[in-house]
């Protein structure tokens, strides 16, 4: 098998040639069980050699599956592959963090950064790595980082529910209280830098959750879980400004593509558009929401630095102290700027609940034309698909929603 796995044409050569033999025992199984045929002790012979086929067949499939395997060099070693070196290295070296906050390369910058533009390479790497957070953390450079994550979600290369097994797995490793966060904390002492990683992985992080970020919410069947488990982790991602700059830029071209291409039948359609509306709504809520808790921490924060002169002991006399509170309660007020940020927050979200219902528009429309249920694009829709383009409008941009935050804004 070690002299097999330096040529990939050999290995799947051989998961034919076992799979072929495979047919021909069951064949012959099948046939001892006939009548006059019924051979008990060749029968038990054939089934233990059908057992022994499939083991490995198995393994040889596992080989070529994985990312220990590297296609692009049908000579290299198996040993050579970037996922088993990481493992390997990761399980005994425990200060791959340590590493990962100086200066210097780092050994997962160069393993990385050999297949971290390639999705199918960046995306076997992913998947091939027992534990994540060394791809996430134990990069030096974080251009590498984004680059191995993006090219592994990339939604032209990659299907949906690959792409959710990987960003599932990047989410929870990043926002679960897992165990090895508190083993690597201490081994850092400089906060601000810290600070800034932290910062820096959240926006990468919201750059590759955006093209998917639909299947958070309304479409999050199509990653297997939950709708309410996808919202609580794009929330997590839209506490970071530069998070929600991303996902709220991607929100569009997801719109577009999901709903590119739309089942045949009416009902399935109409679920579709719902479902998909409905996850437009959760993102420029979530959107709106964190601009607002943004804006209350940051007045929060102003709030205390004014507040520190007060708690000092200066043994001022009553008159002072009185000018200096009331001072402060001026400077603070003039510094919160909670409510013109959810006034003007609610204004940006009408309008781009507006502009996406125009995309989603065209995009439905694009579908029929697709589909052959609309023949021309100059043609005039039959009263069905004009139906189904208003509801979709109606869906995203609808009366009730714009009524509520003009009320709310008013109020």
């Amino acid at each position: 098998m070690s002299r097999l796995s330096c040529d990939p044409q050999r290995l799947a050569d051989l998961a034919r040639i076992l799979r072929s033999a495979q047919n021909e025992i069951e064949l012959h199984i099948r046939l001892t069980e006939i009548g006059d045929l019924a051979i008990p002790q060749v029968h038990s012979y054939l089934q233990q050699s059908l057992i022994l086929l499939e083991h490995q067949e198995t393994r040889v499939r596992q080989i070529l599956n994985s990312s220990f395997l590297n296609l692009t060099n049908s000579y290299s070693l198996t040993f050579n592959s970037a996922a088993y070196l990481l493992n390997r290295w990761v399980e005994h070296h425990p200060a791959w963090w340590s590493d990962a906050t100086h200066g210097e390369q780092t050994r997962i910058d160069v393993l990385v950064s050999t297949v971290a533009a390639d999705p199918i390479d960046a995306g076997r790497l992913i998947d091939s790595t027992s534990f994540l957070a060394p791809l996430i953390y134990g990069s030096h450079d974080l251009e590498v980082v984004r680059s191995l994550w993006l090219s592994a979600t990339d939604p032209q290369t990659t299907s949906a529910s690959t792409a959710g097994n990987r960003i599932k797995r990047l989410v929870e490793t990043v926002f679960d209280d897992q165990e090895w966060h508190t083993a690597i904390a201490p081994s850092w002492v400089d906060i601000h830098e810290q600070s800034r990683l932290r910062r820096e992985i959240l926006k990468i992080l919201g750059e590759i959750i955006a093209p998917w970020q639909l299947q958070f919410s309304g479409l999050s069947s199509e990653w297997n879980w939950s709708s309410e488990t996808g919202v609580h982790y794009l929330k997590k991602a839209s506490e970071s400004a530069g998070a929600a700059a991303s996902i709220s830029q991607g929100l569009g071209m997801a719109l577009y593509r999901n709903l590119s291409e739309l089942p045949e039948s009416e009902i399935e359609r109409r679920q579709r558009i719902d479902a998909i509306a409905f996850s437009v709504g959760a993102s420029t809520e979530l959107l709106r929401h964190a601009k607002v808790r943004q804006a209350q921490m940051d007045s929060d924060h102003f709030a205390t630095l004014l507040a520190i002169p007060t708690l000092l002991p200066l043994k001022l006399p009553w008159p002072s102290s009185l000018v200096i509170n009331e001072a402060h309660s001026l400077v603070a007020g003039q510094l919160d700027t909670t409510s013109e940020t959810e006034f003007s927050s609610s204004i940006e979200m009408l309008q781009q609940r507006s502009a996406l219902a125009s995309i989603a528009y065209m995009a439905v429309f694009n579908a029929a034309l697709t589909s052959g249920r609309l023949e021309n694009p100059n043609d005039n829709p039959s009263a069905d698909l004009r139906l189904e383009l208003q509801h979709t409008v109606d869906s995203i941009d609808n009366s009730t929603t714009r009524g509520q935050i003009l009320a709310e804004i008013v109020d």
